[in-house]
């Protein structure tokens, strides 16, 4: 070895230079490339255990001077040189996952309107046992691991998760310490994490590669309760990889993927302290194995709006602050506050007004019976919130052209039915 080359820079899994009697000349440092792997199992003497794809053998590699005494644990990604015989990094979280947000949601509840049984209804079983702890305790009341939003799109059912996360988040970092029970060797919680999936992203066509990321889901999920986190499985579309097995021939996913999600919530490694929150278009499309009591029992129904929840969601995005135009506020007495508050009056009438324009359709029940639907009956927030939304780019696109300054009319919220 050149003398000129100290032994502390030759590590385990670094690079060298050698010349042509092999003699070491130059430390390289360790290769900038590799492939990643997740650990399956840090050994008792150090080495590393790697799994890789179905029909592949293992791995078992020596660990980087670098990685020696660095804390590992099963799911760690480590960076490996090259030729497959050396750890060389362990690299970060990715924030956790992709399905971790960076902060958790910082959506209110006085954001959402026209859903307040559903608000009252979730708020009552994720809060109470918070605010009253002592209470519930007494009874020996457990939290609910889980809960169903199920209802027509656009309603608000991943608005009212978002803000479940962001309320309880906020009760748990400031509850105090004496909340915890007796005996309770958990980590007390100080914050919350939101993990958002929308149940098509679970599914892939590796085999055992969907069940893999349901895994991993609860186990990041642990990991932030562990840090100290109350963590929020929030997943999206969930009868697309939570759908009633099917007794077939042919290969299904809900098969294998039901009683995953199933022995992730209540099995050997029991689930404490994970709030999970499924949203649904279609509940009886679910396997009951995942809605029975005790896993996600909590079934909330987010309706659509009637004439006064419509109201009260079109004055979320109407707010008094809007400019309107002059001719509309001389019309409704002068005053601006109240001629936000007519106009809203207006849009609703005009959208649940049971007249001919408004009639969509005719439809015929089973037991024979006609039923006409009109406009109102199918609307929901989202729909509302496109009404305002377009109707603030007609106002701006009016502006633009004009070169004047110009506000909401009423004009601008007018539904025209396309014709054909």
């Amino acid at each position: 070895m050149d003398p000129r080359v100290s032994e502390t820079d030759l590590k385990i899994g670094s690079q060298i230079l050698v010349n042509e009697a092999y003699a070491v000349i130059k430390t390289l440092g360790y290769d900038q490339n590799g492939p990643i792997l997740k650990l399956a199992e840090a050994m008792s003497d150090g080495r590393l255990r790697f799994e890789q794809e179905m029909g592949r053998q293992s791995l078992i590699l020596q660990r980087s001077t670098d990685l020696v005494g660095v804390e590992l644990k099963a799911g760690d990604e480590i960076r490996i040189d090259p030729s497959h015989r050396v750890a060389i990094e362990k690299l970060g979280d990715r924030k956790a996952s992709r399905h971790v947000l960076d902060e958790t949601p910082k959506i209110t509840w006085e954001q959402i309107g026209g859903q307040n049984e559903a608000i009252a209804a979730i708020r009552k079983a994720i809060e109470y046992p918070l605010l009253h702890a002592e209470t519930f305790e007494r009874f020996k009341f457990s939290q609910p691991k889980g809960f169903l939003l199920y209802g027509p799109p656009g309603c608000g059912k991943t608005l009212i998760g978002q803000a479940a996360a962001g309320s309880l988040a906020k009760l748990v970092s400031e509850s105090k310490p004496e909340h915890q029970p007796d005996g309770d060797k958990r980590t007390p919680v100080t914050g919350g994490a939101f993990l958002h999936v929308k149940g098509p992203e679970i599914l892939n066509m590796w085999l055992g590669e969907s069940e893999r990321m349901v895994r991993d889901l609860f186990e990041q999920a642990r990991a932030r309760r562990r840090d100290g986190a109350l963590p929020f499985i929030f997943i999206d579309e969930a009868e697309s990889i939570l759908g009633t097995r099917r007794a077939m021939r042919s290969f299904n996913i809900s098969n294998t993927l039901v009683p995953m999600f199933c022995s992730e919530m209540d099995g050997i490694e029991s689930l404490h302290d994970v709030v999970i929150i499924l949203a649904s278009n279609r509940p009886d499309l679910i396997d009951p194995a995942v809605l029975r009591p005790g896993r996600i029992d909590r079934k909330i129904k987010v309706s659509r709006p009637n004439r006064d929840a419509a109201a009260e969601i079109m004055r979320v995005y109407l707010t008094a602050d809007l400019p309107l135009d002059p001719a509309l506020v001389q019309e409704r007495g002068g005053e601006h506050v109240r001629a936000v508050a007519l106009l809203v009056e207006d849009i609703i009438e005009s959208i649940f007004r049971r007249t001919e324009d408004n009639r969509l359709l005719s439809i015929r029940l089973r037991n024979g019976q006609n039923k006409v639907l009109y406009r109102g009956d199918l609307v929901s927030g989202a729909i509302l919130a496109s009404i305002a939304q377009r109707a603030k780019e007609k106002a701006i696109d009016r502006t633009v052209q004009s070169g004047q300054p110009s506000g909401l009319q009423t004009k601008d919220f007018t539904m025209r039915r396309r014709s054909g």
